[in-house]
């Protein structure tokens, strides 16, 4: 009997030690199939749209959450990090776009934040109400959600620059959903590949975390370059590491597609190494946004 009890525990240890492993720390690259990012060809897309680029980038942070680093880079550590949800705005001379949009209060309280910045919220209202045109990395609540929570929805969804998959009604925008109606007679902006929507400004299709995620290419007016990654990487370290988020996020919590994403996070990694210059910015990275910020390349706070 005794016998019998241990080789159970044994076989339960190994069991739960395979769990494990799959949960957090698989992370085997594809050894095939590739993600086109051609920073040549960005570049000069992004150059069509006669003009200069934005002259700054502001960041207006909404909420903090402390979570397992293991959790959004697989095979790293159990540190906790400070995932942040924000909203960027591009600023010309004579108008703003504004990059994701947070979530309101409601949503994230349910979303388990930390804490929450009411008078971040509010500025990125008005922000929305003043912006020329509104553009989201992906239709997740915590970037799309602020536009669909806001109080003037039906007179900001015109300038939403959408794409089908961000404007459908779907399962990755919930907890929220689309109001009844407000959506009728609006037209997504479909296309393939790439799109400038601005001057210096460059919608990058990469499906993966979600059908309809996008990074964004934005060439300042003094020529600074920066790719908004949104939940392609979530934080620095998935770029520098090749490491995405791990099997219990991309599993069970995002639904995304691991390949996708993997070929997508390769193709950072090798843009990096050959761009240097380039500025990745991350959609959760906390410490990477704020050193940005101090760094003079993101400017804190919507003015």
């Amino acid at each position: 009997m005794k016998r019998w009890i241990v080789r159970v525990g044994i076989a339960l240890l190994i069991f739960a030690a395979a769990a494990i492993y799959w949960l957090f720390y698989d992370n085997r690259l594809p050894r095939d199939g590739v993600f086109p990012l051609d920073l040549a060809a960005i570049r000069a897309e992004a150059a069509r749209p006669p003009g200069p680029g934005p002259e700054r980038i502001e960041t207006e942070t909404i909420s903090h959450m402390m979570v397992p680093r293991i959790a959004m880079v697989a095979g790293t550590g159990w540190d906790k990090i400070d995932i942040v949800r924000v909203s960027h705005r591009l600023v010309f001379p004579d108008r703003s776009i504004l990059i994701d949009t947070a979530f309101d209060e409601a949503t994230a309280r349910e979303a388990k934040v930390d804490s929450y910045d009411t008078a971040a919220w509010k500025r990125l209202v008005r922000a929305m109400d003043s912006a020329a045109a509104i553009v989201v990395t992906h239709e997740h609540a915590d970037h799309i959600g602020g536009l669909i929570a806001s109080p003037h929805l039906a007179a900001i969804l015109p300038k939403a620059v959408l794409n089908p998959e961000q404007a459908a009604v779907s399962p990755y925008i919930a907890p929220l959903r689309w109001p009844d109606g407000v959506r009728a007679g609006y037209r997504p902006l479909a296309y393939h590949g790439m799109r400038a929507v601005a001057p210096g400004v460059m919608l990058i299709r990469a499906p993966g975390h979600t059908p309809g995620s996008q990074m964004i290419y934005v060439r300042r007016a003094d020529g600074r370059e920066f790719l908004f990654m949104g939940d392609t990487a979530s934080l620095a370290d998935n770029v520098s590491l090749e490491r995405i988020r791990s099997r219990l996020i991309t599993d069970f919590y995002t639904h995304e597609n691991r390949r996708a994403v993997m070929l997508q996070t390769m193709a950072l990694h090798r843009l990096a190494e050959a761009h240097p210059g380039l500025i990745l910015v991350p959609g959760h990275d906390g410490a990477r946004i704020a050193a940005l910020e101090r760094a003079g390349l993101l400017v804190r706070g919507f003015r």
